[in-house]
């Protein structure tokens, strides 16, 4: 009997130790829960965050991002509308469409049939680089980013918490349904992972790619200087490269801006001209879901993109090619790195000249 008062006495006593750490815990939850509603009904219309250092989880950049994107919906409609996409990309093409279509069948150009990246000779590239790297870097796929635990909950209910808001002339804006959708995949489709979702080497990307000649970075330079920036996180060198490259998408004159004029013209299906930051984004874009999705489901996204690109653009089959080979690039890429395979040396068969055609 002694014994079983002990043993009784002992677990009691472990009991109500841990009663003020748990009491503390619920007090910490309630206390974040309190400070996330505050971010969500913090304005009446929507304003954007910007992050100020690394969070692969933050709770205020979630409040932030659920309230900008109730603005979605009515620019998607207005651009339907006016027949028009907020990008400058678009109608910087659009106004040298017909110098285009006069030229392309002098110079070769077959729009939506010049295919611009042979995927396999890219891998290559990639591995090689990988290897002469290693061991000093060891390549890792990377976690993505994610919805914070508040952010969780709160989509549960959100939707109808920021419906009734809206009735009540609380916030501007009408609720988007988000459909648990995840972080990374939203911030894609609204080209905001430079705001929501930074990696802290944005900067320091940006003066190598400083460094080049113009015209003269190439895919995989971009990727290797990524990637030892981000010492071997795949998905942080990806979307390193995306922030970088989709910073400020909605720039009137981004076709002017120092960095794009370092990048090689990857399209391959038209004269060099206009914005060549559309292309290089969503390449890298793409391939940065492709690499922390199974392939089925960021080839559907590549797929979605292009139909909404047609609605929302324009037909533009040589954009959707690129979507097509960048989901295709993180995919394999992915296997890759899963398998193994990317610590095979390159043999003599194994060609690195990945640009189509030269």
């Amino acid at each position: 009997m002694a014994k079983r008062f002990r043993v009784l006495f002992f677990l009691l006593a472990v009991i109500m130790s841990a009663a003020p750490i748990y009491g503390e815990f619920e007090d910490n939850k309630k206390e974040n829960k309190k400070e996330f509603k505050k971010w969500i009904k913090a304005n009446y219309e929507a304003v954007h965050y910007q992050q100020t250092e690394p969070k692969m989880v933050d709770p205020k950049g979630d409040a932030f991002l659920i309230r900008k994107l109730d603005q979605i919906p009515m620019k998607i409609l207005q651009s339907l509308v006016k027949s028009s996409y907020p990008q400058a990309e678009i109608q910087k093409e659009k106004e040298l469409k017909a110098l285009e279509e006069a030229k392309k069948d002098e110079l070769g150009f077959e729009i939506g049939k010049t295919v611009p990246i042979d995927v396999d000779r890219l891998l290559n590239k990639c591995r090689q680089i990988m290897l002469a790297y290693y061991p000093n870097i060891v390549p890792e796929l990377g976690k993505e980013h994610e919805w914070s635990p508040e952010a969780k909950r709160y989509l549960a209910y959100g939707f109808w918490h920021r419906f009734g808001r809206h009735i009540f002339r609380k916030q501007k804006e009408f609720p988007s349904p988000l459909f648990f959708r995840s972080k990374i995949f939203l911030l894609l489709a609204c080209g905001w992972t430079s705001r929501y979702a930074i990696t802290g080497k944005e900067e320091a990307l940006k003066k190598r790619i400083m460094l080049y000649p113009d015209r003269k970075m190439q895919i995989h330079h971009m990727f290797m200087e990524s990637y030892v920036l981000n010492r071997g996180n795949v998905y942080l060198t990806m979307l390193t490269a995306e922030n970088v490259l989709a910073g400020d998408p909605y720039r009137v004159d981004r076709e002017n801006d120092p960095i794009q004029k370092k990048l090689a013209y990857i399209r391959h299906d038209s004269i060099e001209m206009g914005d060549n930051y559309g292309a290089w984004y969503h390449f890298f874009g793409i391939g940065m879901y492709a690499i922390v999705r199974s392939g089925i489901v960021s080839r559907s996204v590549a797929e979605i993109e292009s139909l909404g690109s047609l609605f929302l653009e324009g037909k533009d089959k040589q954009e959707d090619y690129i979507n097509r080979y960048g989901a295709i690039f993180g995919k394999k890429f992915r296997k890759m790195l899963k398998e193994g395979t990317w610590q095979q040396p390159l043999s003599k068969e194994d060609r690195t000249d990945y640009m189509l055609p030269k």
